[in-house]
């Protein structure tokens, strides 16, 4: 049995870890593309690189590893960091576009492909750079979900995930936060440096970016400098979580409730107001809602393997009276399938907590929100309790396939949908736990096997069984049925199925559905198109 211990993002069992996502991690980021990993993450590695080299670069040279080095095209993963590297957002219908768009400004883009190197992460993308003369390597990873991590700036280690300000910068000796301080102008909270060769490598944040006095003072003192500014409007200013189990969850929502947890949950991590959350989450709802209406149109799939559109098949059959599961579930059903189908074509959808699940919350919630006649402010809570679920989940465990399992996607939103639907229902913090533990227990080692590499088989009917998982957890856990094993222990065994799970049954290519005849024919056929797409 081969156990990938490449990242470290899975190897973790007892649950201590120094990531805090935030709850827009969990219902997020709004983005275009077909993968959260793949497509919005690469799009953040890109605008990382952006910030560190000042700008858009001359030249880019992309290295992929492993599976990605097969996978790339199907996920957009080299128009996700190019597109970041132009300066494009997650959400940029231009995304898709972007290596057209650099090449009609003279960038020169190269992809160099390592299938057979298991030495780096799959999810790694190492980028060769140049910006007026100057030379730059950057590695980047995505950790799932669209979080990022950038693991290296020019032979230096570095752990940067994107939302933190300050500078890094080269000089021939070691400074302190403090000597820092005084020598630009700038107040810097630490500043932790690592030697090779005689030259001090520093990374050094503060509470914001640096004034152009402050740049100028410390290119007096440094041989390089890297300029560092969070890219999106929110940041982790507090690590020190407020809840850290559902065991803590449930003994803090015993005096409020799960959504005031949540909400003050984020407050403390990214110093936020309730207000602000609350709206950000309306912004997320609002983004799933119209997904659900651009899904049951008729869309373009990127690799073209499905019709595309199954969702509206199933809907019309459900309009018709004509299904089996009832209206309740035929609907939720369709509009996650029709999601899913706009997912994969290049559409704006919420990723929840991935792009590869993001079809999941919004058909259950949506469709229960119209059948329970729920408030705005209603869905709002529902949405918080899924986020809060997914949080206590992305702290401990990778919600990547390709570091997981899709377990990790359609397991995990199936989780969070449940949650979302007995909140929705009027249902009490411990039956929101406790279809949680039902909902993840029930999709334990479920592989990551997508077809050729596009996000398209089996992605997107699985997202048809993640719903109809969450709406059967839901009703157990109303009726006041229990999960045997707590909801803690449920995230303890889905981590070590994780670990367990062979590297082959991640995203790789070589195993499950993948293997199938079917599935090395249209991988052939993809791997063409692939060469022609260049």
């Amino acid at each position: 049995m081969s156990i990938c211990t490449q990242c470290g993002m899975c190897t973790n069992s007892g649950g201590n870890t120094d990531r805090l996502p935030s709850l827009f991690d969990s219902i997020g980021p709004i983005m275009t593309g077909p993968s959260s990993s793949h497509t919005a993450g690469m799009v953040r590695i890109g605008r990382m690189c952006r910030q560190l080299i000042g700008g858009a670069p001359d030249t880019i040279d992309l290295y992929f590893y492993g599976a990605l080095s097969m996978t790339y095209k199907g996920h957009a993963s080299d128009s996700g960091v190019v597109a970041g590297l132009l300066g494009q957002l997650e959400d940029s219908p231009g995304i898709k576009m972007a290596l057209q768009t650099a090449k009609a400004q003279g960038i020169p883009v190269v992809v160099h492909r390592y299938p057979d190197d298991t030495s780096h992460s799959p999810a790694t993308v190492d980028t060769e750079l140049t910006r007026n003369g100057e030379r730059y390597r950057i590695v980047g990873l995505t950790i799932g979900g669209g979080e990022i991590q950038m693991s290296e700036v020019d032979g230096f280690p570095v752990e940067l995930h994107g939302s933190e300000d300050g500078v890094l910068f080269s000089t021939s000796k070691a400074y302190t936060a403090a000597e820092l301080s005084a020598a630009v102008g700038a107040t810097f909270q630490s500043c932790v440096s690592t030697v090779k060769d005689g030259v001090y490598f520093h990374t050094a944040i503060s509470d914001k970016s640096l004034s152009e006095d402050a740049m100028a003072k410390l290119k007096l003192l440094a041989s390089k400098v890297y300029p560092l500014a969070g890219l999106w409007n929110f940041k982790l200013v507090n690590a020190e979580p407020l809840v850290n189990s559902f065991d803590e969850l449930l003994a803090r929502a015993k005096a409020s409730s799960i959504p005031a947890v949540a909400e003050e949950f984020e407050a403390q991590r990214s110093g936020v107001t309730r207000e602000w959350i609350r709206k950000k989450t309306l912004e997320a709802w609002k983004t799933m809602k119209a997904s659900v209406v651009a899904g049951l149109g008729k869309n373009n799939l990127v690799a073209g393997f499905m019709p595309g559109d199954d969702g509206a098949k199933l809907m019309k059959l459900v309009n018709e009276g004509k299904n089996l599961s009832g209206p309740i579930v035929g609907t939720a059903v369709a509009r996650a399938i029709g999601v899913m189908e706009a997912n994969g074509s290049m559409c704006c959808v919420c990723a929840s907590p991935t792009a590869g699940s993001c079809g999941v919350i919004p058909g259950c919630l949506l469709t229960s929100a119209e059948q329970l006649h729920s408030s705005e402010d209603q869905i709002i809570d529902a949405l918080l309790v899924a986020a809060m679920t997914g949080v206590l989940i992305a702290k401990r465990a990778p919600v990547s396939g390709a570091l997981g399992g899709c377990q990790s996607e359609i397991g995990v939103a199936s989780a969070m949908a449940a949650a979302g639907l007995v909140q929705l229902a009027g249902g009490t913090p411990l039956q929101c736990c406790e279809a949680m533990a039902l909902a993840l227990k029930n999709i334990l080692g479920l592989i990551c096997d997508p077809v050729a590499g596009p996000v398209e088989i089996p992605c997107i009917k699985r997202n048809a069984i993640g719903v109809g998982n969450a709406y059967v957890a839901a009703d157990m856990a109303l009726a006041g049925i229990r999960s045997v094993i707590p909801p803690d222990e449920v995230v303890d065994a889905l981590i070590n199925t994780q670990q367990l799970l062979p590297r082959e049954l991640r995203g790789t290519l070589v195993g499950g559905l993948a293997s199938t005849k079917t599935a090395r024919q249209l991988k052939d056929v993809w791997y063409k198109r692939m060469e022609e797409m260049g």
